[in-house]
């Protein structure tokens, strides 16, 4: 039976007695589906039967990437592997942009909407970026990074779900310069003297907020504004707050920006909260200066334009 599609030059179906065939992503793999568009199955270039897809309301080949397949079943969003086993349970919400009801994976990732909110799972099912109200969008990753869009702010996050540079742009230029530190040779920070770009978010400050053992902010209503991906956090002090991932800390703005990337060491010093600075605890600013390292039992800091300044006592 001769398969009726339209189909691309490039794309050479194969052989089989289905009716309606059409290519995937992947040249090796082929969607079979009835007349009203219901998957049957996923067909090889023999047209031989590769994964089974009866039961699933719709299937898009064309989002077909790194051996996952994005199904459709009682209008809940979940994938498939290569084997037909459903490493992703039907259980997200369907995306429906782009003439599609679902994101491809790309880096091991996939973009994906749980109660009409945006969050990044892995190809395990495991929560990369928790599911926010505040993100309006989150770009497929490329390179390891992703872009996260919330409202007007612009952000990037790494493979991690952590808060990145705007990888776009050469480290060379100013945009990417501003408040950068170099990863100091010894003990004290090594720092621009550029400032960031203010930003202009509708609130004057957030509260921190844990959730699953991750630490975020909130506005005043309680609505995600940066989201749960740190390890520690100090609360926003003159339009800006200390973050810590792992053993290293960096600042952001109210915008969801980091400022200063993740250098300083989280030393014992540091980490010491009955210890000050001026009443402020380490990487909390306090009258335009931030203590952020001990050196020779001396504390150091950071002033307002992120340039290294004495600690006065």
């Amino acid at each position: 039976m001769v398969p009726q599609i339209s189909q691309a030059a490039s794309c050479k179906l194969p052989k089989s007695y289905f009716k309606h065939v059409s290519c995937t992503a992947n040249a090796g793999y082929f969607l079979a589906t009835k007349d009203y568009g219901a998957p049957v199955a996923l067909i090889d270039n023999r047209g031989k039967i590769a994964v089974d897809l009866n039961g699933y309301q719709r299937a898009d080949g064309k989002r077909l990437s790194e051996g996952l397949l994005p199904i459709l079943r009682g209008n809940r969003v979940g994938y498939v592997n290569l084997q037909g086993r459903e490493v992703i349970p039907p259980m997200y919400d369907p995306i429906n942009e782009s003439g599609s009801f679902a994101r491809a994976a790309s880096d091991g990732k996939i973009v994906v909407k749980r109660g009409g909110q945006f969050g990044v799972i892995n190809a395990s099912n495991q929560t990369v970026l928790p599911f926010s109200a505040a993100i309006s969008n989150i770009d497929n990753f490329n390179n390891g990074h992703a872009r996260v869009v919330k409202g007007k702010s612009i952000s990037w996050i790494n493979s991690k779900g952590n808060p990145t540079a705007d990888p776009t742009k050469p480290r060379e230029t100013a945009s990417q310069d501003v408040a950068a530190i170099a990863k100091p040779a010894s003990d004290k920070p090594a720092l621009s003297q550029k400032p960031a770009a203010p930003t202009k978010p509708p609130f004057t400050t957030l509260q921190a907020h844990q959730q699953d053992g991750r630490w975020g902010f909130v506005d005043d209503e309680g609505v995600i504004m940066i989201t749960y991906s740190f390890d520690e956090v100090r609360p926003f002090s003159e339009g800006i707050a200390g973050v810590r991932i792992d053993n290293e800390w960096g600042f952001l703005n109210l915008g969801g920006d980091l400022v200063v990337p993740f250098s300083f060491k989280n030393t014992e010093a540091v980490a010491n909260l009955s210890d000050s600075y001026f009443g402020a605890p380490s990487f909390v600013f306090n009258q335009g200066k931030a203590w952020v390292a001990t050196v020779n039992g001396q504390k150091q800091c950071i002033d307002k334009k992120f340039a290294t300044v004495a600690c006065d006592f």
